[in-house]
């Protein structure tokens, strides 16, 4: 077969269009990735596409049509769909429905349901519309490859096996769409994306899929594209590294040295320490790290590398998209440098018990270190942290002793502030966390808990094992907020304003723990987290 090539043009449009009518294939760009199209409501193109793609039969595939309400003639709508689809469509956005029969299960994994997208990119709309039907359209590359995020990586991959390619340039965003089903009065999260969960949670309630982060099993049927197969990984073996990133950034120097030809993905903040033939650097900032992903994943297969190392980046907001990508793209293979034990990173909104939780696993032998103590313990008169607060903050400073009021006076209510100040505060706190550690796991411990309520703020969440976020009710918290502290439930109340929901825990934790039903029920729970995260069993 001869892949056509065609331009961003009326005609070409018309022309890919035809193809699709007569039940052939066109990959065509969107703003998240270049996807490999066929009619959605043609068995037979959905068969070509899993045979062009080689990917399994029952990894689902995405209808793609170019307004809200286009969805009735394919799926069973409700109210939850029209105001995502209002708040976020057209974008990045696909979200599962219960099908209708004009959809063949060859297109939906043989599921019940199916994914709905309505992409914003001018050349999409344009290419649906001339169409006239929903196009079925998973991401144009080899199955398990990185996604396509130009004409160039689907002419890779697909050469010969397609009609015809519709080149659009550059995709905007470069990772796939958030996926969500909607369950329970609640958008459920599958694959995260652009849409992130803090936009969703905006519009309704948000949950996690539990299969985001976990290594599917063999038996799991997936719902959504993404969900059990390896992903986004080039030809050669990658490998996710956990821990400080000074001694990331050392572990990664030694590889090269044993062999030059390692490939190294780090950070633009990093070319000054760390350089080579295959080393390559992702952009500092969330959104461009989405956006440089896949093509620079892909670069490695033209390489002669043979493992590539990289880097674990920060995951909230759409880096959390950029990590659930670089795990399937690693198979899960992740190593921990600095300490080999297991660390479980303890967070939660003030009030949620915390502590509590952090004493269960200290009677169960993990080394707690709790960051508040640590910050308190360093605020001792000219100590390192207070003179590193006086540069910045002198009127929170006199003879060398720290006004705790005055920091918080003028800190507390001024988000910029308080940026400059955990700015400041959490460099040191984790040094002294990590130098603990090393001397627990020296002691003999067999794990250690970090109890730290700003844990993702500080990008500690990238050295965790796993994240572990205590919640309960907001009644719960401000009666022991007002207990521990004396204050009045009012000033409780304004304490717990600016903290994090409880939905940005569920969402960007591993695993939540319910604080608000008695002590006894903790201890199952926690003996659950240490037998998946510290002994691997399966629970």
């Amino acid at each position: 077969m001869k892949t056509l090539y065609l331009k961003n043009t009326e005609n070409d449009i018309k022309k890919a269009a035809g193809i699709i009518k007569k039940g052939g294939l066109v990959a065509f760009p969107t703003e998240t990735v270049y996807g490999l199209g066929g009619d959605a409501t043609d068995e037979r193109s959905a068969g070509k596409i899993y045979a062009a793609k080689g990917r399994p039969s029952d990894n689902p595939l995405i209808i793609h049509i170019c307004k809200a309400g286009d969805a009735e003639k394919y799926a069973v709508t409700n109210e939850i769909y029209y105001k995502l689809t209002k708040a976020f469509c057209p974008g990045p956005l696909t979200i599962i429905l219960p099908k209708k029969d004009i959809i063949p299960k060859a297109v939906t994994g043989g599921l019940e349901t199916v994914a709905v997208r309505i992409p914003s990119h001018p050349v999409a709309r344009a290419f649906i519309e001339a169409c006239g039907v929903a196009i079925a359209a998973p991401s144009a590359n080899v199955s398990g490859s990185p996604s396509p995020t130009e004409a160039a990586h689907v002419k890779a991959d697909l050469d010969g096996r397609i009609d015809a390619v519709i080149d659009g340039g550059k995709c905007d965003i470069g990772l796939e769409s958030t996926i969500v089903k909607i369950k329970d009065g609640a958008a459920v999260i599958l694959r995260p994306g652009a849409v992130t969960e803090e936009m969703l949670s905006k519009v309704v309630p948000v949950g996690r899929d539990k299969s985001l982060f976990d290594k599917p099993d063999d038996s799991v049927r997936p719902e959504a594209p993404g969900m059990k197969y390896r992903h986004y990984a080039p030809k050669i073996p990658v490998t996710l590294l956990k821990g400080p990133h000074g001694l990331v950034i050392g572990f990664m120097a030694e590889k090269l040295k044993e062999d030059e030809k390692t490939g190294i993905i780090c950070l633009s903040d990093d070319k000054d320490k760390i350089y080579g033939k295959n080393v390559s650097y992702l952009p500092n900032d969330p959104l461009g790290q989405a956006n440089a992903l896949f093509s620079l994943l892909r670069s490695y297969d033209e390489s002669d590398a043979p493992r590539v190392y990289c880097v674990t980046p920060p995951r909230t907001g759409i880096g959390f998209a950029v990590y659930n990508r670089l795990t399937k793209a690693s198979g899960f293979n992740t190593e921990y440098v600095g300490i080999t034990i297991p660390v479980i990173g303890l967070t939660g909104q003030s009030g949620s018990g915390k502590s509590t939780i952090a004493e269960i696993f200290a009677e169960r032998g993990a080394y707690v270190a709790d960051c508040d103590a640590i910050y308190h313990g360093m605020l001792y008169k000219n100590s390192p942290m207070t003179e590193a607060i006086e540069k910045r903050f002198p009127f929170a400073v006199t003879d060398g002793a720290l006004d705790r009021k005055a920091l918080s006076d003028a800190v507390f209510s001024d988000k910029e502030k308080l940026k400059e100040l955990n700015f400041i505060t959490h460099g040191l706190i984790l040094d002294e966390v990590r130098d603990r550690l090393i001397k627990a796991e020296r002691d003999g411990y067999k794990f250690a808990v970090v109890d730290a309520s700003q844990l993702f703020e500080a990008g500690y969440d990238a050295e965790c094992t796993a994240v572990v976020g205590v919640c309960a009710d907001e009644k719960t918290r401000v009666k022991r907020i007002t207990e521990r502290d004396g204050i009045s439930g009012e000033k409780a109340k304004a304490r717990l304003s600016g903290q994090h929901n409880e939905d940005f825990f569920r969402v960007y934790c591993d695993c939540v723990i319910e604080n608000d039903k008695g002590v006894e029920q903790l201890y199952g729970k926690v003996d659950e987290i240490i037998n998946k995260y510290v002994y691997g069993k399966k629970i």
